[in-house]
């Protein structure tokens, strides 16, 4: 359209006649108006952009919910090529009540010994800004943590924080630090948003993580929780009904004498032996094999894919490892042994009732025969556990 039918156009609908000065100070408008549009479709269009890149991190995040070692690898390789930051460390909790955040990992420098308080001067301006910030700003960087990453190259922090909920207060997780990018400056408003909803997402993961974890983990020991064995257990009996396999072994392991080790010694001893069996156990058994803490004084390892007589060369390593191990408590050093009890399905029980209770039969009788031996269930003959409710020792 030329501007003589443009003009036309406006003077019909003004209804009257429009002067040229007029008529420049309304293009200059509708230019400004023009380019205010294309401004606002290019914010929405990078608006657009950035959500579908969190949604997409934060799907990631939500398939790695229970497998942090896989979560924080995902989260590395994932700002270093969002955001071009070839130096990177995650600090985290490692436990619900812990004080310290530890190094996770890291990434482009090496710092093993790398921890910050949680209630230090930068825990607690983490907890209180709860979203990215430099660390050489402000009182920040008069922080002694501060100054020690910034020695290391890191000069962004992202708060990873827990949101209060109802009487829960909000709570640090943990710290993803950055170093300084390849390219484009240092970090605006539009990557330390990003960021920062990233590491609400990460906060949320961690702590869900550590809930699951302290579920299904005996805290003493740090083997599986009795639930977790049951459900296990379940699981893989389950599987062999549908799939088949070689079968499944279970051993019944309970430590001998273990009360007068508790009246001798004290509970602290006691705790350290049964930390110590846990150790062996679980160090000496396949990665895909299970120990649990089955109740008190008694273990329980859950042995797949796996023939009976081979169930019972393990079996007595295990108690020949229990037996060569020493407890060190107060200065004093114990030596502790354990009875094992070993049955096998199908053949020594068609359930997971049925197995336990040829497994329990079968390690009281490793008790009532001389203790720190390995008995077998005789095939078939599983007995539905009657001696479980006995004192054993």
């Amino acid at each position: 359209m030329d501007n003589t039918s443009a003009r036309q156009k406006v003077e019909v609908i003004l209804g009257g006649r429009i002067s040229d000065e007029e008529m420049r100070l309304l293009g200059g408008c509708l230019d400004d108006l023009e380019k205010r549009a294309a401004d606002h479709q290019k914010r929405l269009r990078r608006q657009e952009q950035e959500f579908t890149t969190i949604f997409e991190m934060v799907g990631q995040i939500s398939a790695r919910a229970m497998n942090s070692e896989s979560l924080i690898k995902y989260l590395l390789r994932t700002v270093m090529g969002q955001f071009m930051v070839p130096r990177l460390a995650v600090l985290r909790r490692t436990e619900i009540e812990a004080r310290m955040l530890a190094l996770a990992a890291a990434q482009g420098f090496s710092a093993p010994e790398l921890s910050v308080e949680v209630e230090g001067p930068l825990g607690q301006f983490a907890l209180g800004a709860a979203r990215p910030f430099d660390l050489s700003s402000g009182d920040v960087a008069a922080f002694e943590d501060a100054a020690r990453l910034r020695s290391l190259g890191l000069v962004t922090c992202v708060p990873l924080v827990q949101q209060a909920d109802g009487d829960r207060p909000a709570q640090l997780e943990g710290l993803l630090l950055l170093g300084e990018r390849l390219a484009g400056g240092p970090m605006g408003p539009v990557e330390k948003r990003m960021l920062g909803l990233l590491g609400q997402a990460v906060a949320i993961t961690f702590h869900n993580e550590m809930l699951y974890r302290r579920s299904i983990i005996d805290d003493l020991t740090g083997v599986a929780s009795r639930g977790h064995f049951d459900a296990h257990l379940n699981q893989e009996i389950n599987r062999i009904k549908r799939y088949g396999g070689r079968g499944i072994c279970l051993v019944m392991v309970d430590l001998d004498h273990f009360k007068k080790v508790n009246d001798t010694h004290g509970h602290q001893a006691g705790d350290a032996a049964l930390r110590k069996a846990a150790a062996v156990l679980r160090d000496t058994v396949r990665t895909v094999d299970m120990v649990a803490r089955y109740g008190g004084e008694e273990f329980a390892v859950i042995l797949l894919e796996i023939e009976r007589d081979k169930a019972q060369e393990v079996a007595e390593r295990l108690r020949s490892r229990i037996e060569a191990a020493r407890v060190e408590c107060g200065g004093v050093e114990l030596g502790i042994t354990a009875s094992f009890g070993v049955a096998c399905f199908p053949d020594d029980g068609e359930d997971k009732q049925k197995l336990i209770g040829a497994a329990d039969s079968a390690l009281y009788r490793a008790k009532a025969s001389g203790r720190n031996r390995v008995v077998m269930a005789p095939s078939g003959a599983a007995d539905g556990g009657s001696s479980a409710g006995e004192k054993r020792g």
